[in-house]
């Protein structure tokens, strides 16, 4: 083959390469896509604080003798409900009942005492009128009945303690609740202010938590919160009963206790986590249908005026309603593809009918 028909095959062949790069078709045209778009709104949302807490009763008693006695019976165990009146505790009422019959003795010797006391001095007024009783001894006599007026009064006074004593032979309970605790067992001596049982009431239960320093000043009695327990796996609208106003040296924490409203299931001890709202602020907002997630972000497709996509991150908040909070990555007025199509890509054309973010 010589050199000319070298140079013609070479010319064929680039000819044929431009032909059929001339028929193929533009992979990077521009998509046009059919999807709704909406203007990102500034809505006024709420600062929240959480915090976790536990469930706690409002009222803990100690149950205890009122009197010395060994115990007879325990009639309820830990984790059982009782109520307001129920017998608790039964204790051996033999020292009582013996203490109630030397009472009643000694008030019943003091009755006849008396009784002698006063016939006898009727009879020396009889002789004290008729001079065969000196004023010297009517004095004694009227001084011996005094002296046993008194110790009937004493004797009187003796018997209603002792008969006092028989009712705290029963133990009863004064709250409603729950039995969290039993410190002693049948047959230990039950002594006064010594804790027989531990008895947690099951109406008015809090939720103790712990309010850093920084916000605590934002937290005020009667403020609505949000509890959220796990164990029930609901949320509870909740208010601020008590703020304490000193905190811990070490952890700089203050402790504020939540009124909980009354829930079936509700168990002093359980976890949860409160939200306070401390304040609002103006964020924008979109649709959660608006989000997609490119390169392990979440972000939105942004419409320049001529309608072409550009995918930015965004740094989200919470969600609501549909709707999410947008920290940072985007404003107020800018528009956005509303209902994103995964396929979509950077730079196409959207040809979008209108529709407002509305933050409900």
């Amino acid at each position: 083959m010589n050199v000319k028909q070298a140079v013609l095959q070479l010319l064929i062949g680039l000819m044929v390469v431009a032909c059929g790069e001339s028929e193929a078709p533009d992979a990077t045209a521009d998509k046009t896509w059919s999807l709704p778009t909406a203007v990102v709104k500034v809505e006024k949302l709420p600062v929240t604080y959480m915090s976790t807490g536990t469930v706690v009763s409002d009222q803990r008693i100690e149950v205890s003798s009122r009197s010395t006695g060994y115990i007879r019976e325990i009639l309820v165990h830990e984790g059982e409900e009782v109520r307001r009146g129920q017998i608790l505790i039964k204790l051996d009422g033999a020292d009582v009942e013996g203490a109630i019959n030397q009472a009643e003795a000694a008030h019943k010797t003091a009755e006849l005492a008396l009784k002698d006391a006063n016939i006898d001095l009727q009879r020396f007024k009889d002789l004290y009128v008729r001079g065969n009783v000196s004023e010297s001894q009517m004095r004694k006599i009227r001084l011996f009945r005094d002296s046993s007026q008194e110790t009937l009064s004493k004797a009187k006074t003796a018997l209603d303690t002792a008969l006092s004593r028989r009712q705290y032979i029963d133990i009863s309970s004064q709250i409603q609740g729950v039995v969290v605790a039993r410190h002693h067992r049948e047959g230990d001596l039950a002594t006064p202010g010594k804790s027989i049982l531990t008895i947690e009431s099951s109406q008015g239960l809090l939720f103790d938590t712990f309010v850093a320093e920084s916000q605590i000043s934002k937290i005020k009695r009667g403020d609505a919160v949000q509890v959220r327990l796990d164990a029930l796996d609901l949320s509870l609208a909740a208010v601020v009963a008590r703020v304490v106003p000193v905190g811990d040296p070490l952890t700089r924490r203050y402790k504020v206790k939540v009124a909980l409203p009354a829930q079936e299931g509700l168990l002093s001890g359980m976890f949860g986590r409160v939200h306070f709202v401390l304040e609002s602020k103006d964020s924008p907002v979109v649709p959660l249908t608006a989000i997609i997630e490119r390169g392990g972000l979440q972000g939105v497709f942004v419409l320049d005026q001529a309608q072409r996509t550009h995918f930015r991150w965004l740094q989200l908040g919470a969600t609501t309603s549909g709707f999410v909070e947008v920290r940072s990555g985007l404003q107020g007025g800018e528009r956005i593809v509303s209902a994103v199509n995964p396929a979509i890509g950077e730079g196409d054309i959207i040809q979008h009918s209108a529709q407002s973010v509305d933050h409900e």
